[in-house]
């Protein structure tokens, strides 16, 4: 019974996102190939930026950074409102509040995995060095991210209900993190103290590994395996969170 009302409120979040659009689900695809191309043009000539170890042109290394970053900022800012999106719906019919969240993430991360995919098959496609015995490594890495992107989502979205500042805030905490995650940049570039301090970002270290391990370099295992172990603690404390204020969620809807 559940697994069925969550794909169809996985098929209603996929259908009403696009509705009336003539592209339809290709803006998932195309607004970032936007971002990644102005991104691309303005610091590959205007501001030149040096990609991993030179080994990819500045495109494909902003690429394999940015559709992991997309994956959770969609997951965020889509799942903020999951709760007040569908008052009406919450007062109507007794759903566990759960899986409009669940709906919202999945429906945000499914278009961005998809691009992801096409990303890496074009970069093959150039005949970029790509070393598929990383594979394992990103598929671990792309996990971390969902699960921190899930854990905001759930945590935001119990916080939207009551405080409806939260998305607002939320929308510019996100665009702060894009600075400070290395989506833009390689961190091994940066000075020594600033790139100790970014590292911190728990997102560094599922980037970077997609990366490393895509080049055939070395991962950063500890590193990885500390930013999984805090993502585990994340989702255990949003989805506290959310637990807790379920009781009261129907009376601020």
């Amino acid at each position: 019974m559940t697994h069925a009302l969550f794909r169809e409120l996985l098929r209603r979040e996929l259908g009403e996102r696009y509705q009336g659009s003539l592209l339809g689900p290709l803006w998932a695809l195309l607004l970032p190939l936007a971002q990644l191309t102005v991104l691309s043009l303005v610091f590959t000539f205007l501001l030149p930026a040096r990609a991993h170890g030179g080994q990819w042109p500045y495109a494909a290394f902003l690429a394999l950074g940015l559709w992991p970053w997309q994956l959770f900022a969609n997951q965020v800012q889509r799942g903020c409102t999951a709760l007040t999106d569908n008052a009406a719906l919450i007062g109507k019919v007794a759903l566990p509040h759960g899986l409009f969240v669940l709906a919202r993430a999945a429906g945000a991360a499914l278009p961005d995995l998809l691009g992801f995919m096409l990303v890496l098959a074009v970069v093959a496609a150039f005949g970029l060095p790509l070393a598929p015995a990383g594979l394992p490594v990103v598929v671990l890495a792309l996990a971390v991210i969902l699960a921190f992107g899930l854990a905001a989502a759930f945590a935001l979205s119990a916080l939207q209900v009551f405080l409806r500042d939260t998305a607002q805030v939320a929308a510019q905490l996100v665009m702060l993190g894009f600075f400070l995650s290395p989506v833009l940049y390689d961190r091994a570039q940066l000075p020594a103290p600033l790139a100790r301090a970014l590292g911190l970002n728990p997102l560094a270290p599922p980037i970077e590994a997609i990366r490393m391990a895509l080049a055939g370099g070395e991962v950063a295992w500890a590193a990885l395996g500390a930013s999984a172990a805090a993502a585990v603690v994340a989702l255990w404390l949003a989805h506290g969170l959310f637990r807790r204020t379920r009781p009261h969620v129907e009376d601020f809807l």
